[in-house]
């Protein structure tokens, strides 16, 4: 009956890894990776584009000392999208300074946040120097890093690096990682996570460069019941570039993100590796023309691949999605103080699977498929307080009656203080 029982358990924790979690820290935001889960919403391509804090933002989000941001949207019917970003900077000394950076996000690819706490230390001519820590009710996910930057928003040359000692009370600092008599989860090989950014203003082509890396880990539980287990192997990447070029009114545009994670669980008493790997990328090419110093318009496209693979005793399937899609956007300044934005969308999406895909709890693909969207949206000042909603029209035939009718909306707020 025991062993019955710990079997239950077992598969009930594997049902468990394919959904999202409230998750901690900079580890989570790759431990939760699942590129496979955003097939559940069929137009993910437009949802994830027009849910992002709008590009004519960012300038004013950077160059604050202290600023708010969210972004937060309907991806389906039981699933809203959050992105919710807070900073600020106070003095710490003549020179020095303390910064707080909350982050709280949640997607159908990943869920994770954190709350860090940074002191910064201006040295002469060698850039500024800071110790960033990363507190979790759970002591053994507590992050500490050392960084360093040269520049800042309003330079040319902005670089930024920083390396971070993930989950220091896990082992290094720390023999006992949980309370007495609970289950400890000692690394055997630690993880670790560099990063780099990379930005130049300056005169030619403006681009943008950032990049970070989860080093392998290999983590073993030690669990009371033996069919629970198990050692696990995690490594992740993560990165993003953008360039530009203006020349008169044109700018030319090009921008490249990606993430990927690969992740094996070796259980005491089951067979099959439960290897996870999930891989998106994507790359967006936009003409932009200003039509006065009030009018905007752009062609934009979109290729984004993702691929999912499941291995036993999870599944033995592997789910490959790419979106082809076009982009016709426009923004200008309207009546009353308010900024306007209309545009259309068209997503040829190619579903690909070689078998046991639909076993999987909670995953569903609607297969290869066209996709088409109308967007119009409005912006407003309120005080210090900057405010948008997009409203978007479905332009197919679906088996339920939403043709020409709200399809997705989606809210962006910005401030500084």
């Amino acid at each position: 009956m025991r062993g019955r029982q710990g079997r239950h358990a077992a598969w009930l924790l594997l049902g468990c890894l394919l959904l999202p979690a409230r998750a901690r820290a900079s580890y989570e935001e790759f431990s939760t990776v699942n590129v496979g889960r955003t097939e559940e919403d069929d137009e993910y391509l437009f949802d994830s584009e027009l849910v992002r804090s709008p590009f004519y933002w960012h300038d004013e989000y950077d160059h604050a000392t202290s600023a708010f941001r969210a972004s937060q949207g309907c991806f389906t019917a039981g699933q809203w999208h959050i992105d919710n970003n807070l900073k600020f900077t106070v003095p710490l000394g003549d020179t020095a300074r303390f910064t707080l950076d909350y982050l709280d996000y949640a997607d159908m690819e990943s869920v994770y946040g954190w709350t860090r706490l940074e002191a910064r230390f201006p040295i002469a001519h060698t850039g500024t120097w800071g110790y960033r820590y990363t507190p979790s009710f759970d002591k053994s996910r507590q992050d500490m890093a050392l960084f360093w930057e040269h520049g800042n928003a309003f330079t040319p040359l902005q670089l930024q690096g920083a390396f971070t000692l993930e989950d220091v009370f896990n082992n290094f600092w720390s023999q006992r990682q949980v309370k007495v008599g609970g289950e400890p989860e000692p690394y055997l090989r630690h993880p670790y996570e560099p990063a780099l950014s990379v930005t130049w203003r300056g005169g030619g082509p403006k681009f943008s460069v950032n990049a970070k890396w989860l080093t392998p880990s290999t983590k073993h539980y030690e669990t009371k019941e033996p069919e629970l287990r198990r050692t696990e192997k995690l490594w992740g990447a993560k990165g993003n570039s953008v360039v530009s070029q203006t020349i008169a009114r044109t700018t030319v545009e090009a921008a490249f993100e990606m993430v990927q994670s690969s992740s094996y669980g070796y259980w005491e008493q089951q067979a099959g590796d439960h290897h996870q790997f999930a891989r998106r990328w994507r790359i967006k090419g936009s003409l932009i023309q200003d039509l006065g110093d009030d009018a905007h318009v752009a062609v934009r496209y979109y290729y984004m691949d993702r691929t999912q693979v499941w291995r036993p005793p999870v599944a033995n399937a592997t789910l490959n999605v790419i979106d082809r899609c076009v982009m016709i956007d426009s923004w200008f300044k309207a009546p009353w103080g308010l900024g306007a934005r209309a545009g259309a969308l068209r997503d040829r999406v190619t579903s690909w699977h070689d078998g046991g895909v639909y076993g999987i709890p909670g995953f569903d693909s609607p297969g290869t498929r066209y996709e088409t969207r109308a967007i119009i949206s409005l912006h407003k000042m309120f005080g210090k307080v900057r405010l948008q909603g997009i409203e978007g029209i479905e332009l197919d035939n679906e088996p339920y009656p939403v043709s020409f009718h709200h399809d997705k909306g989606f809210l962006q707020l910005q401030t500084t203080f």
